[in-house]
């Protein structure tokens, strides 16, 4: 299925523009030839799980796709300060963080007879539960992804996508993954204000989680969205005056709900239908119950298993998710049923920032109240029993040896 599409863009459209970085511009027959170079580097055995952490994304993503089309399985890891964690969940140790590419014409063909659902690859929960959870992605998931999304976005191959999502979250393959099977341009970058405005007048699909366009609407820059077909916006519960500020700019925003474990969105409602009652329609092909008052989804797009989980979920799987079901196929979000909250469009668990806290030996004691904030949606305030009080700023920075910047608590105080 993959490496089919791949060949077929390459036989039929061999120079149009696939992927954009760092102002180059890559079409499809390049890319092919930096996958298939990179390909007969490789010593990989079929079916075997094989560790990455690559920080250039076009660099991953030429991985990914190589090992692949060995039909090897990518562990994809992030870049966060307990790493070792990570490790431990699986046992495959990091074996590639680096490679030279090639670009030299090569149209090797090799072999693509995948069962669309064997593993393509094993991505991490976006959140931190303080044991990581590996997800299985099969091919078929991936695929049936990018076709529900095509139903609601209607896809062009004129259409030119930004993607500054993190390529180690569900959220950023997936739109890699869109554009390989809709055939449609993505421009690859970090996120930035900046950036954003950069590329603003070339682009006219954008994904983000609500802090990102918060950031970009509060900015003193002129902000115009006449030339965007959709905003996507994920992640996060969105609030009412980030909803306001998206109807008064009249940006044509989609506001989707989905998770690692469904392959990024199954659920979503364009702005003016959200707005009525903060409602989520379940998308094409998607089922929607409940169990024991959590949202229980049914889709193609349901990953296979966790890694080293003897557990299948035969496409179906029970979120942790406290939802209000109104009708056959809309629902409500309420609240989670775990410890886990949402700051920013990340997945923060309570009790893992409290672990780490409690590492530290000047610390006695240590409550985490969670606080309803406008800007992030959920923040964190860490209230610290110690025998000497300590400087926060220093404090902090000692933290991000140990924690992701967004897991740290926004406020922090010593008592």
């Amino acid at each position: 299925m993959l490496n089919s599409i791949l060949n077929k863009r390459v036989k039929e459209t061999p120079d149009k523009i696939f992927i954009t970085y760092k102002n180059r511009r890559i079409c499809f027959s390049v890319f092919n030839s930096m996958v298939n170079n990179y390909y007969e580097q490789l010593k990989t055995k079929k079916n075997e799980y094989v560790g990455l952490q690559i920080n250039d994304k076009l660099k991953l993503l030429v991985a990914i796709i190589a090992l692949n089309k060995k039909q090897s399985i990518p562990v994809v890891y992030p870049d966060h300060p307990s790493l070792e964690d990570f490790i431990l969940t699986t046992n495959i140790p990091i074996s590639i963080k680096n490679f030279d590419i090639s670009d030299i014409k090569n149209n090797l063909r090799a072999s693509d007879e995948h069962n669309v659902h064997n593993t393509q690859m094993v991505i991490f929960t976006s959140g931190s539960t303080g044991k990581q959870k590996p997800c299985e992605i099969t091919y078929s998931n991936l695929y049936e992804s990018a076709k529900i999304w095509d139903r609601i976005i209607k896809f062009k191959n004129t259409d030119i996508y930004l993607n500054h999502m993190p390529l180690t979250h569900v959220s950023g393959l997936c739109i890699f993954f869109r554009a390989l099977y809709c055939n449609f341009e993505m421009i690859l970058d970090d996120f930035s204000v900046e950036n954003y405005f950069k590329y603003s007048k070339k682009i006219n699909l954008v994904s983000m989680v609500p802090t990102m366009l918060d950031k970009i609407l509060n900015s003193s820059k002129d902000i115009r969205f006449e030339t965007m077909k959709s905003v996507i916006i994920g992640g996060d519960n969105i609030n009412i005056d980030l909803i306001d500020k998206i109807k008064m700019k009249k940006i044509p925003a989609y506001i989707s709900y989905g998770l690692t474990e469904s392959c990024s969105g199954i659920a979503g409602s364009w702005v003016d239908e959200y707005q009525k009652n903060l409602i989520y329609s379940a998308h094409k092909r998607v089922k929607i119950n409940l169990s024991n008052k959590m949202l229980e989804i049914s889709s193609p797009t349901i990953i296979k298993k966790y890694f080293n989980s003897q557990k299948v979920f035969n496409n179906r799987f029970t979120t942790s998710d406290i939802v209000e079901i109104v009708s056959k196929n809309k629902f409500k979000f309420k609240h989670r049923a775990d410890d886990i909250v949402i700051s920013g469009g990340e997945n923060i668990s309570i009790m893992y920032v409290n672990e780490i806290l409690m590492q530290f030996e000047e610390i006695n004691s240590c409550s985490i109240e969670v606080i309803v904030d406008k800007r992030w949606g959920q923040t964190l305030h860490a209230k610290l029993a110690v025998d000497k009080k300590l400087d926060v700023i220093k404090f902090k920075r000692k933290l991000k040896n140990h924690l992701p910047s967004f897991m740290i608590p926004k406020k922090i105080s010593f008592i």
